[in-house]
């Protein structure tokens, strides 16, 4: 038995293994509103995936761009400039780490 949380429209809003106080209502497993619960939190999942792969697709295209002097950096709003050097920043760190064994960059936290 699953003890489930719904939102105002009566979709399930999360799934508990236990009962606690905003999921009293108990379900099977095998249940269609539990089964697509499951599926659309996957399905999410996935396109958060796939998300974050375009992302940095987006990036290394802007910094191929930057290095071919079609663009350049401070043609680029300063709030996406500034996304792009913390992102840098960060993935460089990652990398550094990854060199310990600690993570890397072609992690993909989930």
């Amino acid at each position: 038995m699953l003890y489930v949380s719904r939102d105002d429209q009566g979709q399930i809003s999360e799934l508990h293994s236990t009962p606690v106080s905003d999921a009293q209502e108990s379900l099977p497993s095998d249940h269609p509103d539990v089964l697509q619960y499951l599926h659309d939190r996957w399905r999410q999942s996935e396109l958060d995936q796939l998300d974050r792969g375009f992302v940095r697709a987006v990036e290394d295209l802007i910094e191929l761009l930057i290095a071919k002097e079609v663009i350049m950096f401070t043609d680029l709003p300063a709030k996406v400039q500034e996304k792009l050097l913390r992102r840098k920043e960060v993935r460089q760190q990652t990398h550094y780490l990854g060199g310990m064994g600690i993570g890397g960059d072609d992690i993909i936290p989930l």
